[in-house]
């Protein structure tokens, strides 16, 4: 019945060019966003370094989320997707003649994730102009089924092509990819009704008060606080793990171009399995259950990672640098935990994020997801600055001790925490 579903959604020529626009920017995003991490940290040999390119991306994010988001109200969405893929692409290529230049690379990191952002919320809002409603749930599920995918393509052909054909070659590709997947959405249909100009002058005299209200249901209602801050957790800590991944894989005497290969990857290949996990499992459990054993496996990886460095064998074994292929007695425990990484990942934010839109009030919906994604930028943007500031001072150990035993202590403490709050009784 699924299959048959799918294949029915699959055939509207318009939700299909709309998937497909999806999944060629989806791969370009995460080839630069890993391209320049990888650029960044061979350039400067710094965690601290990479930590300032990722503020560069959740920055942006933090401060145009909710700009973007009212733009896509007032402007036709199928105009802020094409000029935003253009402006997108034009970037990307531009930057691939300027990779030698650490703030060079900051002030396009900066520009491009601002144009992401403009996409990202106008394709998004567009699903439910173009599908049936009855329909809606199985399209969302497929857009985030490519992210997860496009993720783990993306991490893919990084360091494929940064290793076999040239450094900035992942970004000539994105670029490409960008543009292509514009014309997808020259041939779709938007259905849209865009304010008119005196409405939309009403709406921005009280956009303060619009944002606020999000903030407002955040703050008065406990059951939405509590997984918000299990959202924004959750989120933060896959951001933290694209922060210290190159660093991370220095410490094991792997070359840093295959941080992709060795870590990426198998992040995103866990994500997958973590979606195959609920798709199987979901009904069976109560949510309280899968986010309780997330941020359980969450914690043991960190520690696992923590504790690793430490021993005496491993020591003798990463002296040298080398590619991951030659190191396979290192790098193949190193990507069997990211995996598991990625399905506590999952497991963690799926449930906690079908719960928060259970318990969402209709009318403020779509202001306090906003709310919600500002918080997790925010709480990123930090924790990638800090840690990146840690592991070059002290390493890794002190960092990833800490944040297992605050996983450890949430996931041990998430069913009495959720129930408190109100959260998943029945």
């Amino acid at each position: 019945m699924q299959r048959q579903k799918t294949a029915e959604l699959l055939k509207s020529q318009q939700f299909l060019f709309l998937l497909l626009e999806q999944i060629f920017t989806q791969v370009a995003y995460h080839l630069v966003n890993f391209s320049l991490i990888l650029s960044v940290f061979k350039l400067t040999n710094s965690n601290f370094s990479v930590a300032i390119l990722l503020l560069c991306f959740y920055l942006p994010s933090a401060i145009f989320v909710t700009i973007a988001g009212l733009t896509s109200d007032f402007v036709h969405r199928k105009k802020i997707i094409i000029l935003s893929n253009l402006v997108w692409s034009t970037l990307v290529f531009t930057l691939s003649f300027l990779t030698k230049q650490f703030w060079t690379i900051c002030l396009f990191a900066v520009l491009i994730q601002i144009a992401d952002e403009f996409f990202f919320n106008a394709i998004t809002s567009s699903i439910p102009n173009i599908v049936p409603k009855d329909q809606l749930l199985l399209a969302n599920s497929l857009f985030n089924l490519t992210f997860y995918s496009s993720m783990v393509a993306g991490s893919f052909l990084v360091s494929l092509l940064s290793r076999f054909i040239s450094p900035v070659a992942p970004l000539y590709f994105a670029s490409g990819l960008t543009a292509f997947g514009a014309f997808f959405v020259s041939k779709i249909k938007i259905k849209q009704v865009v304010p008119s100009a005196p409405k939309r002058k009403i709406l921005l005299q009280n956009i303060f008060q619009e944002i606020t209200k999000g903030w407002q249901t955040i703050h008065e209602n406990s059951t939405i606080k509590t997984l918000t801050l299990f959202l924004v957790v959750s989120n933060s800590l896959l951001s933290l793990a694209y922060a210290i991944a190159p660093g991370l894989l220095s410490v094991f005497g792997i070359d840093a171009t295959d941080f992709s290969f060795v870590l990426i990857l198998p992040l995103g290949i866990g994500m997958i399995a973590g979606n195959l996990i609920l798709s199987k499992l979901g009904k069976k459990y109560r949510k309280i259950f899968f986010i309780q054993k997330g941020l359980i496996i969450i914690g043991a990886v960190l520690l696992i990672l923590a504790f690793i460095p430490k021993s005496n064998h491993l020591n003798s074994l990463t002296h040298k640098r080398m590619n991951f292929e030659k190191k396979l007695g290192i790098s193949l425990p190193l990507s069997l935990l990211f995996s598991f990484l990625g399905i506590g990942g999952v497991l963690t934010f799926i449930p906690a994020t079908t719960a928060f839109q259970e318990n969402l009030p209709e009318e403020v919906r779509g202001r306090t997801q906003s709310t919600n994604q500002l918080l997790t930028y925010i709480t990123s943007t930090i924790l990638a600055f800090f840690s990146g500031s840690i592991s070059d001072l002290l390493g890794f150990f002190p960092l990833l001790l800490v944040l297992s035993i605050l996983s450890l202590t949430s996931g041990l403490l998430s069913k009495k925490i959720l129930i408190k709050a109100g959260v998943l009784q029945n």
